[in-house]
């Protein structure tokens, strides 16, 4: 029987598991070193013995590394290049980078109504000589339908300056010419760092002799092989691995909320009968909207390690962290230190715990009373932040089509989610969230390391999304960008379903995904009729593999 290992990178914690079958068999937590990302994972293949396991079928790393460096803007510099046509104001749209805009529009079909200018792309090549960008990101309005502009002036910038690195908006071929732009940007911004992880990702598996496959969770909640996926698929990995760990460990259809605590940051989630909620926009991260699909998720800063300190006498949280809990030798006061010292857990020394929340308070008020007291501020606070949250999430989740579908065949007026808690401070936080939400609170099994069990059994997935003209005869799919000529009938029924389907098999294949769940959505014609006459249709119509897990993990898992 084949082993499984799952490996989530987190900001505080490394969490890695070994799972054989349904049987979990080794679980641990590294420090994460964000500055030595391959010692890290070196030591979690350590962890689980990798060297001496035989026949492992795959492994799978989740990771924040791109999320992170978009947030704190570690992004590698590029230049984004636009052209936005005449019927849009771009001045009115909030873009995080600066922006060049060139003369060229496409109608809403992909045709061409205003050429070019060449002496604009002369001058832009020009510049791109004198500064520092070594990468460009080309975006047009309706390359989506026909990227003929963002081609053509890749094609003259490849000539000009054979070295440059080009990434083109309509790769990402969803329609909304912003978040295609920025999603062309941060994936070309993120390509080097995520390349460099990449790397020691391979070098350490191989270092320790093991040639299995490497997979990577996405923000949809599904997989793809290390070299197939694009660095800017891999945001939210953190969250998706959360609601897929949270998944492994519950039965059949049940729904409810997963809340994932971990030091940084708290991921939040919904799962509806048992499939993870999709988010019908694409997912937002910083101040950068994107059409990276995504599962319904958030995170919020707030975790174990958010740095506690003192407002008007009152205990508060910081939303970012100072390093480790006091009670393992950090030197900041953390919620990990209040639950320590209300023995609603037993990581870290009980005395440490308790000399850095006194810490917080002046000298002649060192007692036990005032130390409980901001203990349990701190531990409410918390619940209420997390509390809080997830009523904010539940009103917007109301606003997806799945969540309303969901609804319409579940009604009941006083339903109320159960929560499902994952990560180190789970335990720690139960009581007190339950107590603030109102409905049962459960704390997985493997909660501390659900993450890595989240990774290591999530399917593989992917969508495709066919729009076609058959008047222009040109059909595009939505999720790689691809574009081509069409030539089946102008006035197609079946035939599409089957060319999307032929498609769909042979990019799964070339991709390693197993197409046992694929499923069709319904397919729409629109007749497009010309002086009286239907001269062609606007056909749209998609497929897709489900993100889910492959198997669930029992019970009484060993504990190592």
């Amino acid at each position: 029987m084949d082993n499984t290992i799952g490996i989530d990178v987190g900001g505080t914690f490394t969490d890695v598991i070994l799972i054989r079958g349904e049987e979990v068999i080794k679980k641990g937590k590294i420090t994460t070193r964000q500055e030595d990302l391959l010692t890290t994972i070196l030591q979690a293949l350590d962890f689980v013995e990798i060297s001496d396991t035989p026949s492992i079928g795959h492994i799978t790393v989740s990771t924040t590394l791109v999320t992170n460096a978009i947030i704190q803007k570690r992004l590698h510099p590029v230049e984004l290049v636009l052209f936005p046509g005449s019927g849009m104001r771009i001045s009115a749209l909030n873009w995080p980078v600066p922006c060049r805009i060139l003369s060229g529009e496409l109608d809403f079909r992909g045709r061409e109504v205003q050429p070019a200018n060449k002496k604009e792309w002369e001058v832009l090549a020009d510049d791109l000589r004198k500064g520092a960008a070594t990468s460009i990101a080309i975006s047009g309005k309706f390359s989506h339908r026909n990227n003929v502009l963002e081609e053509n002036l890749a094609a003259f910038l490849k000539q000009e300056i054979p070295e440059l690195k080009i990434a083109l908006g309509s790769e990402w071929g969803q329609s909304n010419f912003y978040r295609r732009s920025l999603t062309a940007y941060l994936n070309s911004a993120c390509t080097e760092i995520f390349s460099s992880f990449s790397a020691q990702l391979r070098k350490a598996v191989r270092a320790r002799g093991c040639n299995a496959p490497i997979r990577v969770l996405k923000a949809d909640g599904g997989v793809l092989p290390l070299e197939k996926i694009r660095p800017v698929e891999s945001i939210y990995s953190g969250p998706a691995a959360s609601v897929l760990g949270a998944l492994a460990q519950n039965d059949g259809c049940e729904s409810y909320v997963v809340v994932d605590i971990g030091g940084t940051t708290t991921d939040i989630g919904l799962v509806l009968s048992g499939n993870p909620l999709m988010s019908s926009s694409g997912a937002r991260v910083g101040s950068f909207l994107t059409n990276v699909r995504s599962l319904a998720v958030r995170s919020i800063p707030v975790g174990g390690d958010s740095a506690v300190f003192m407002e008007n006498g009152e205990a508060c949280l910081a939303s970012h962290r100072l390093g480790p809990a006091y009670c393992i030798g950090g030197s900041h006061a953390t919620p990990t230190d209040a639950m320590r010292f209300l023995n609603l857990t037993d990581y870290g020394s009980f005395s440490k715990a308790e000399e850095g929340l006194a810490l917080l308070l002046p000298e002649n008020e060192r007692n036990p009373e005032a130390i409980q007291q901001v203990a349990l501020t701190v531990v409410r606070k918390m619940a209420d932040q997390i509390g809080l949250a997830i009523e904010q999430l539940l009103m917007e989740w109301k606003a997806e089509p799945a969540y309303k579908v969901w609804e319409v065949l579940h009604h009941h007026p006083d339903f109320r989610f159960t929560i499902r808690l994952n990560g180190g401070g789970a335990p720690g936080i139960a009581t007190v969230l339950e107590q603030r939400m109102n409905t049962e609170t459960i704390v997985t099994d493997s909660s501390e390391v659900s993450n890595a069990i989240g990774a290591a059994l999530a399917k593989t997935t992917f969508s495709w999304t066919l729009n076609l003209d058959t008047s222009l005869s040109r059909y595009r799919i939505e999720e790689t960008g691809e574009q081509g000529e069409w030539e089946g009938p102008k006035k197609p029924h079946k035939e599409v379903e089957q060319f999307l389907r032929d498609l769909a098999l042979r990019q799964a294949q070339e991709m390693g995904i197993e197409t046992k769940t694929l499923q069709t959505d319904p397919f729409d014609y629109f007749p497009l009729v010309e002086n009286y006459n239907t001269v062609g249709q606007i056909v749209r119509g998609a497929m897709h593999v489900p993100p889910g897990v492959i198997r669930r993990v029992s019970r009484g898992e060993k504990d190592e």
